[in-house]
């Protein structure tokens, strides 16, 4: 047995309904379970709020017709498949139609039983797929969004890590090009060309500051000047 398709066919001539239903009969590789409502306000209420594989829509609807409700039904959020059917050929409703959402166009007196069976078959397909490919976008724009929002994070991040660099460096002074030293007494001339301690030049041109004391090397040899004058003033 063939697969099962749920069919709502909104019709205001119970004559096309019935051409229609003898013409999904006579396939034998499908089987089609139809149910008909004849106006408007009917129609809209069973294509938003029923479990349809496909609905076949009529263009002639009484006082309103058969684009308007499927732009209604577009607005409400209707996902069914929509076949749309009319008695005239004409360029500007096919437009229309597919501009509003239908899935396929059919005009009345020229439909066959596979015609009718292929547009049913390739409306509920392409449906299903437009679906798939519009979750697939939604899920491709959330990670879109969902990383924008990391590196903006990030970037903020680095910006105030930059910043506080920044801050860092500019109050750091540095000591740069050639520094004329005296190689007896190891003061230091400055840009004015006075001599001073190396000490107080260093501490002017940085943030640097000394506390004295006696590396190993200067302290044996203090000991040994001191053991010296001592060994003299004995003899003396």
């Amino acid at each position: 047995m063939g697969k099962m398709f749920k069919v709502l066919v909104i019709e205001d001539d119970e004559d096309d309904f019935l051409i229609l239903r003898d013409m999904l009969s006579e396939t034998g590789s499908a089987k089609f379970l139809l149910h008909w409502v004849a106006t408007y306000d009917s129609g809209l209420q069973e294509i938003c709020g029923s479990n349809y594989d496909v609905c076949l829509l009529d263009y002639h609807l009484g006082a309103k017709n058969g684009l308007e409700l499927l732009q209604d039904a577009s607005l409400r959020g209707c996902e069914i498949p929509v076949i749309f059917l009319t008695a005239q050929d004409g360029y500007d409703i096919d437009v229309q139609a597919m501009g509003a959402g239908a899935s396929d166009y059919l005009v009345k007196g020229h439909i066959t039983a596979d015609l009718l069976e292929r547009s049913i078959r390739y409306s509920i397909v392409q449906k299903r797929a437009d679906l798939e490919l519009r979750k697939y976008r939604d899920h491709l724009e959330q990670l879109v969004e969902e990383r924008t929002r990391e590196l903006e994070t990030a970037n903020n991040r680095q910006e105030k890590l930059i910043g506080e660099l920044q801050e860092a460096l500019s109050g750091i002074k540095t000591l740069r090009g050639l520094l004329p030293i005296c190689a007896w007494c190891k003061k230091v001339r400055d840009d004015q060309g006075y001599w001073q301690q190396i000490e107080a030049y260093v501490r002017d041109h940085s943030e640097a500051d000394f506390s004295h004391s006696i590396c190993p090397v200067c302290a044996k040899k203090e000991r040994e000047t001191i053991r010296r004058l001592t060994m003299r003033e004995g003899q003396a």
